[in-house]
């Protein structure tokens, strides 16, 4: 099938797309038609403006399907193109800004992968390779009946075609190549990794010692003529929090009962019966059970399937409404016989202390987190509609609409609002550097004593240190001990030579004092094919920070306009 690409370059018939993916992804961004019947322009990007149709084909619709089809190829993508997104709706937005980006640079550098070359890169895709063959000396077995199903099965559900998919392969491909050529001057020097690789290849033996914050913080009691000097030149970074009040409804399918799962208990034929019979009986009671789940399966579908169906339909009234200059309210359609829904109101609250009827985690999210967070996203307009959010889906099988009905917004906080905080802090930091100033003074004595031929361990007690350690087995694959090790101790002796001290490590309640007793590089029968192995994995890790930087500077220079937030 593959080999013959252009076979398959025509348009499916769309299948329905994903409730969740439309409602998370497309309809946030203007998914929903404007009063003059098209599609909103949702996105400027580099001078030029899109709409929520080439939202849903660039990133709502890819985002979607690679997120499904749990390659690693397909992830790493979505996450090169949308770095630092901390939601699925924020996600996708950046991915469209970056795979915007990445096809004006597919111009620019001429790179235009050949239909053999996509081909080739998806036959090498986890997703479509035949798990139950054994792999040929390039790599897994392509499954072409699975790379079909997902063609005639999967893709259609978020809108897209193949000839949509092919495009999307040629990108990822092309992402890698753009990679390579961007980054084609800043190559890992083989000397310096081997000997980032020996250090690395440690076994090493410390002395550790340990001491506190807590007491430090307790001996500080400032004046409050203190606490006003430190407030009032940094009086402007003590701020309220963004408090907003909302009506909202929260729709629950009706699912069916779950079946009964006990055995029917034993009776005296049962007991008497031949060994053939109770197998057979058996037999015929696990078959029971397995039609009453699939039945049961099927309900529950058919049940959340007339949940979404019907949410959908009354976001939809609630948008026609909403455009109208006297249409209906959320409380006025969700009374309505079809629906008869509970339209609920909040008091004003901020984001870090919603009220528990809607600290509501999001299902289908790759990214997970609350829908708190997507009712703190709204940004209001004139536009009545603006003051919605999409349907949230939530919980099992849930969906969440609200209304927001109000909002403080963020200001200074006075001083006898910010007292409490600005005390902490200032504790906090006075603290945190006789914390430190003690233990550097601790390095010194412990120095001394133990150049003078003193154990460790008394040397750092006569210094004033609370507790104190042997470690002969530190690596870098050791997980430090929380509780008593700072979380860097590898990283800290990994340089320093046997019998000398590290640097003072400094962690936000506790400071340590460290001297390496022993240090060792551990042998590696496979140390060539190490050492290539992780010159390769130095060459992308520098190739994903050339492209990382220059794709902040292009986004930057594409000057972004969130059109969605202005209507």
């Amino acid at each position: 099938m593959i080999e013959k690409l252009h076979r398959y370059r025509t348009l499916l018939v769309l299948g329905l797309i994903l409730v969740a993916a439309a409602f998370v992804f497309g309809d946030f961004y203007g998914g929903r038609r404007n009063s003059a019947g098209g599609p909103r322009s949702v996105l400027g990007v580099a001078g030029k403006t899109y709409t929520s149709r080439d939202f849903q084909k660039l990133a709502s619709g890819p985002v979607g399907l690679l997120q499904s089809m749990g390659d690693i190829a397909a992830f790493q993508f979505i996450f090169e193109l949308a770095k630092g997104a901390s939601a699925d709706s924020d996600m996708a937005e950046k991915f469209f800004v970056g795979r915007v980006i990445l096809r004006n640079a597919r111009d620019e550098y001429g790179i235009h992968p050949s239909d053999d070359e996509v081909s080739a890169y998806i036959r090498k895709m986890r997703a479509f390779a035949d798990t139950a063959a054994a792999p040929n000396p390039t790599g897994a077995t392509f499954d072409e009946a699975k790379y079909k199903d997902f063609i005639d099965k999967t893709i259609g559900r978020f809108g897209m075609t193949e000839n949509d998919f092919l495009d999307l392969a040629a990108d990822m491909l092309a992402l890698s190549k753009l990679k390579n050529i961007l980054a084609s001057g800043v190559v890992a020097d083989r000397d310096t990794v081997a000997l980032e690789s020996k250090l690395k290849n440690q076994k090493i033996a410390v002395e550790l010692a340990r001491v506190d914050l807590g007491p430090f913080e307790e001996k500080l009691q400032p004046t409050e003529e203190e606490i006003k000097a430190y407030w009032e030149p940094i009086k402007d970074a003590f701020k309220t929090e963004l408090r907003r009040k909302f009506s909202y409804v929260v729709v629950t399918p009706v699912f069916p009962p779950e079946p009964a799962d006990e055995d029917p208990k034993e009776t005296i034929a049962d007991a008497a019966a031949t060994d053939e019979a109770k197998e057979a009986a058996k037999k015929k009671r696990e078959e029971e059970k397995a039609l009453k789940k699939a039945k049961y399966d099927d309900e529950r579908r058919a049940a959340q399937r007339k949940t979404d169906e019907t949410v959908n339909t009354f976001y939809d009234l609630l948008v026609a409404e909403a455009e109208k200059p006297q249409g209906k309210t959320l409380e006025q359609l969700a009374a309505e016989d079809a629906y008869k829904w509970e339209v609920k109101t909040t008091d004003l609250f901020s984001e870090k202390a919603p009220p528990s009827e809607i600290d509501l985690t999001i299902r289908a999210s790759s990214l997970g987190g609350k829908a708190v967070g997507e009712l703190f996203k709204i940004h209001p307009t004139e536009d009545p509609l603006s003051k919605f959010t999409p349907p949230i889906p939530v919980g099992d099988g849930q969906w969440l609409i609200a209304r927001m009905d109000g909002e403080e917004k963020v200001r200074e906080q006075t001083f006898a609002e910010a007292r409490a905080e600005a005390r902490a802090k200032l504790i906090e930091e006075k603290a945190t550097a006789a914390m430190k100033t003690a233990a550097e003074d601790a390095l010194k004595k412990i120095k001394e004593s133990v150049a003078a031929g003193k154990p460790f361990a008394d040397a750092a007690k006569e210094a004033g240190m609370v507790e104190s350690k042997s470690i002969t087995d530190l690596t870098s694959a050791r997980r430090p001990d929380a509780v008593t090790e700072p979380a860097n101790l590898f990283q800290s002796a990994s340089k320093v030579d046997p019998g000398a001290f590290a640097d003072v490590i400094v962690e936000s309640e506790r400071a340590f004092v460290v001297q390496v007793v022993k240090r060792e590089v551990t042998k590696d029968p496979n140390a060539e094919t190490t050492l290539n192995s992780e010159v390769t994995m130095a060459n992308n890790s520098n190739e994903t920070l050339v492209f990382d930087a220059w794709l902040a500077a292009k986004v930057d220079d594409a000057k972004v306009d969130q059109l969605y937030k202005h209507q």
